[in-house]
This record gives C-alpha cells, sequence and structure tokens, in this order.
C-alpha cells in the first residue's frame, strides 16, 4: 500500500512538531542553566560591591547608626579640626575625612560656633572664622 500525498503530509507534521518539542525543551534547559550561572554571579558581584563600599548592593538601607554624645562631641571637635586646617571646603569633603554619615557631619557643623559660609547649595564652602 503507498501512502498518499495527505498521509506524507501528515507524518512530515508529526515529525517536525516532535522535534520542535525537542528543541524548546532543549532551549529551556539552557535557560534555566543560564539563569542558575548568571544568578551566582551576580551574587558574587553583590559581595564583592559590599566588599567595597560596605554598603548593602540590593539597595536596602544600612539600620541608622546613632552617636552617643561622647561620639556628637568627638565628631564635633574633629569637624572643627577639619574646617581650620583647610581655607574653605565643602560639606563632602569634610564627610569623607570625617569618615562620618552627612547627617552627623551636617549636625555638627551648625552646632560649633566661629563657622562661615560662601556660597549655596551645592557650592557652599565652610570657612574658620
Amino acid at each position: 500500500m503507498s501512502l498518499s500525498a495527505l498521509d506524507k503530509i501528515k507524518a512530515i507534521e508529526e515529525e517536525a512538531a516532535k522535534k520542535i518539542a525537542d528543541l524548546k525543551q532543549e532551549a529551556a534547559s539552557d535557560l534555566v542553566k543560564k539563569i542558575s550561572e548568571t544568578k551566582t554571579l551576580l551574587a558574587d558581584y553583590q559581595k564583592q560591591y559590599e566588599d567595597l563600599t560596605g554598603k548593602p548592593a540590593t539597595g536596602a538601607k544600612a539600620a541608622r547608626v546613632r552617636l552617643s554624645p561622647d561620639q556628637i562631641k568627638a565628631l564635633e571637635s574633629k569637624v572643627e579640626g577639619i574646617i581650620k586646617a583647610a581655607d574653605g571646603i565643602s560639606m563632602g569633603e569634610i564627610v569623607e575625612q570625617a569618615g562620618a554619615s552627612e547627617s552627623a557631619v551636617r549636625k555638627a557643623v551648625k552646632s560649633l560656633k566661629g563657622i562661615t559660609t560662601k556660597g549655596s547649595k551645592a557650592t557652599t564652602k565652610y570657612f574658620a572664622k
């Protein structure tokens, strides 16, 4: 018995459908493997970022650090020394040299007497009288 053209078409379609299903399964397996490798790589990058900066890479905010009165006084004297040593210094530079949070340094600068400013907003420079 010879196969008709329609039977040949159906056989080819079934074979093609089976090959397509196999290829889709293989592609899905490859993608799962790539996702797993990428997650591992991302975790490694996050750890490297945290080691370099000390900040979490996930975008989560670090816990708020509250300074004791002794720590505040020490920070104030440190900031005062930084400002007196420099001839006009920006807030960012003060924060960098003091090694404290910007809000803590800003509070310390506000509480100091004998500090003058020139400029406004980001261009503000701090001077000792």
